[in-house]
């Protein structure tokens, strides 16, 4: 008889354990319904320890798409539903980003909001730079194709999948580079480009060398710390 009622609490206690499942994935998808509107480009997801667990260094960013500015009460919502569904995807993270591209403006490669979450602190940074982006691509339009033949090929975003960093080269030749994907681990440069051959120079770091492939749409950078990286354009 004692086996029999002590199985029993076992049988209870998973079937417990199952159900307070439930509410934490009706929750996200509760949570998904009521989202603006937007498209998930990308997921750069954390690595992870010999042992399986996620170092708390480690980034877990979503890079989305949305049609137009926000306002702030709406990017909380996006920013509280990618917490939510962060850390039931992967558990165990302690930083996620979500970085929030506005459709139409990919020429100029500027992430309009980045939404960060470390531990208990939540924070958004809105690019003020974003807010004339609309005016830049009328300008860009009514130039048309004269514009779009002017461009650079080494203009765009280039990601590396071992790092996790990010370059973004804009057409009036300036850039930025993110540290995994950070805006406050970001880095502004001036660059240059000969062929192959591309010099970027920071204000407080001086000039690097970096070697571009317009067939494969890559960059290489000679790390000290780690080698040969690869960035691929996004």
């Amino acid at each position: 008889m004692k086996k029999l009622l002590f199985l029993f609490s076992i049988l209870m206690l998973v079937a417990c354990g199952k159900k307070t499942m439930q509410p934490e994935v009706s929750e996200i998808e509760e949570m998904a319904s009521t989202l603006p509107n937007y498209e998930l480009f990308n997921t750069i997801m954390p690595q992870r320890l010999s042992n399986g667990d996620i170092s708390p260094t480690e980034n877990l960013t979503y890079v989305i798409v949305i049609d137009s500015a926000l306002p702030n009460d709406s990017l909380k919502l996006l920013q509280n539903y990618f917490i939510k569904k962060g850390k039931a995807d992967f558990n165990g993270i302690n930083k996620i980003i979500v970085r929030a591209f506005i459709k139409g403006a990919s020429d100029q490669n500027t992430p309009y909001a980045l939404m960060e979450s470390v531990g208990d602190k939540n924070t958004i940074t809105i690019n003020q730079n974003t807010t004339k982006i609309d005016e830049k691509l009328e300008e860009a339009s009514s130039q048309g194709k004269e514009a779009e033949a002017s461009k650079d090929p080494l203009v765009g975003l280039y990601f590396c999948s071992r790092t996790h960093d990010t370059y973004v080269f804009y057409n009036d030749n300036t850039g930025i580079f993110y540290v995994q994907g950070g805006m406050s681990n970001a880095s502004q440069f001036k660059w240059e480009r000969s062929g192959s051959n591309v010099t970027i120079t920071y204000d407080s770091f001086g000039a690097q060398k970096l070697k571009f492939d317009a067939k494969k749409k890559t960059i290489t950078e000679q790390s000290s710390s780690y080698g040969t990286l690869v960035y691929k354009n996004e």
